[in-house]
């Protein structure tokens, strides 16, 4: 019944179902074949979704979509081009650092994509970059939002897997700025190879940085008030999530009034759209979780990846490759709720961490979001630059691997993830 359930999955997303529609269909079919009735369908839905620390997603959506409509990006950026622009291939970098700082507030990577593209791509382009170039700089930075807190994927993963959302947001850091600086890499060198333009035009100046700092500085400093509330215990992620909708409606609404009713009732529009996918991806796959585990197919993968367990290389290849794969095809977050609490206690007898297990799957996933042809950030860029999904395979092509040959240091060095839990969180790994 399992492999009738995901082959009918497979059929719909073929024929271009929504993928929340084909992933409870094949639910429904599994339930149905499986003997059990449409209540037992709705018990593992419900207890999907019935989780307090998920209350926050719908209002991390909000806070990003808030600063988003309310042109808080543009300030960002104009930031952070002041600060790096100067850089050979400055405008690039300077895309990789604002969604960075963007993605510490809105919590989405299509948010991210979204926000920042509309910003950053006509900009580059008008500097001469192509625009498959500009468009896939903005995916690749947009994958690295999945490990930059307040993360959703993060939130529904250390949910799912009863990890600390805290713990999890200090593991994230120093992971997600090696992976930053990385793709930067990618843009310094092809920049100064002469392959793509290096702005050698735009030039350095403290007091260009200092006047957009004072004009960023309110947007810059929700992330602080989120992440610094959480991390020092003064509230939990949920709470954290109420403060980011109160400061960002204060900017745009009181201090900027960058937002007029009609903007804010599309903004709202917007947000339950947005999270009534998210809890209904969350909810759905807890049903195939569910289905994984009522007819044993869960012990059946979980033996066959403990095979490997024994051979880390062999271990970490095979994660990397299946949850790439699954990753893409379900859209992360499914496959994130089936996947994590199967292999969670295969990693550990691999030798992994938990948490560590966790930032390096969030990272994976991240690769995931930014694959074309069905990498839903590759769907945000590629309609803001006006390319064709096609266009992207060549220059992604660099950042995939980047970020692949990244994620295994981040497998083979554990320090990166455990660092700041340990020394900040009173962590003691495990595994």
């Amino acid at each position: 019944m399992v492999l009738i359930m995901l082959a009918i999955f497979g059929v719909l997303l073929v024929l271009g179902a929504p993928i929340l529609a084909a992933m409870g269909v094949g639910a429904a079919v599994g339930f149905a074949g499986s003997g059990l009735s449409f209540s037992e369908l709705c018990r593992p839905i419900y207890a999907g979704i019935s989780s307090f620390t998920l209350l926050s997603i719908p209002l991390f959506i909000l806070a990003g979509e808030l600063l988003g409509k309310g042109g808080m990006s543009a300030l960002l950026v104009r930031f952070v081009i002041a600060l790096v622009g100067w850089i050979a291939g400055g405008l690039g970098i300077s895309v990789v650092v604002a969604t960075m700082v963007f993605s510490g507030i809105s919590g989405s990577v299509n948010a991210d994509a979204a926000a920042i593209g509309a910003v950053m791509i006509p900009m580059m382009t008008k500097a001469g970059y192509r625009k498959e170039w500009a468009a896939s700089i903005v995916a690749a930075a947009a994958g690295t939002g999945i490990l930059i807190p307040p993360s959703i994927t993060m939130i529904v993963l250390g949910t799912i897997a009863s990890i600390s959302i805290k713990q999890l947001f200090l593991a994230s850091l120093i992971p997600a700025c090696a992976l930053g600086i990385a793709k930067a890499i990618v843009i310094y060198y092809r920049a100064k190879a002469g392959i793509e333009p290096s702005n050698e035009e735009i030039k350095f100046s403290f007091a260009e940085v200092g006047r957009t700092f004072i004009a960023a500085l309110p947007p810059l400093f929700a992330p602080v008030i989120i992440l610094g509330g959480i991390l020092f215990g003064i509230f939990t992620a949920t709470e954290a999530a109420v403060v980011a909708v109160l400061y960002t409606l204060f900017l745009v609404v009181v201090v900027y009034r960058s937002i007029s009713m009609r903007t804010l009732y599309e903004v709202l529009l917007s947000t339950v759209r947005l999270t009534g996918v998210v809890v209904g991806l969350v909810g759905v796959a807890s049903a195939i979780a569910y289905m994984f585990a009522y007819t044993q197919a869960s012990d059946a993968l979980v033996a066959w990846a403990s095979g490997f367990s024994s051979h880390y290389l062999l271990f970490v290849t095979i994660v990397m490759v299946l949850f790439w794969i699954l990753g893409a095809v379900m859209d992360g977050l499914p496959a994130l709720v089936i996947l994590m609490p199967l292999f969670i206690p295969v990693a550990q007898s691999a030798g992994m961490d938990p948490i560590h297990f966790a930032i390096f799957s969030l990272a994976i996933f991240g690769i995931s979001l930014v694959t074309p042809p069905i990498g839903t950030a590759c769907f945000v860029v590629s309609a803001i630059a006006k390319v064709e999904m096609r266009a992207l395979f060549s220059p992604m092509t660099p950042f995939i691997i980047i970020m692949f040959v990244t994620i295994l240091l981040l497998a083979y060095v554990p320090w990166l993830s455990l660092a700041l839990p340990q020394s900040l969180g009173g962590y003691i790994p495990r595994g």
